[in-house]
C-alpha cells in the first residue's frame, strides 16, 4: 500500500470515530400545501411541553429545524389557525449509534 491510501484509511477511521460528536443534526422537513394562517409548534417529549414558542408557517413547503439535542424525541405540528386543529404532524428523533 501507498503511504496516501493508508494516511486516508486512518483519516477515515479516526472522522467516523467521532462522527456523532460533530454537532447537532438539521432536519428538513416538507410540509404540506395549506392555505390561511397555520404555525408551527415543536413538542418536546423528554421535558413534556412545547420546545419553543409557535411560529408563522411562511408557506415554502418546508420548514428548516436544528435539532436541540441528540437522543431525544420532538414532534412537528402544523396548527390551522382557523378550524383550531393540527392539519400535519410529524415526529423526530435522533439517537447516535456507536
Amino acid at each position: 500500500m501507498n503511504k496516501t491510501f493508508l494516511a486516508l484509511i486512518i483519516l477515515t477511521l479516526g472522522v467516523s470515530s467521532f462522527s456523532n460528536e460533530v454537532g447537532l443534526p438539521r432536519e428538513v422537513v416538507a410540509l404540506p400545501v395549506v392555505e390561511g394562517n397555520h404555525l408551527i409548534c415543536i413538542w418536546d417529549d423528554a421535558a413534556g411541553d412545547w420546545l419553543t414558542e409557535f411560529e408563522s408557517y411562511d408557506h415554502e413547503g418546508v420548514y428548516d429545524f436544528q435539532v436541540p439535542e441528540w437522543g431525544k424525541w420532538y414532534w412537528i405540528g402544523l396548527w390551522d389557525s382557523s378550524i383550531g386543529d393540527y392539519v400535519y404532524g410529524k415526529w423526530i428523533g435522533h439517537f447516535p449509534v456507536e
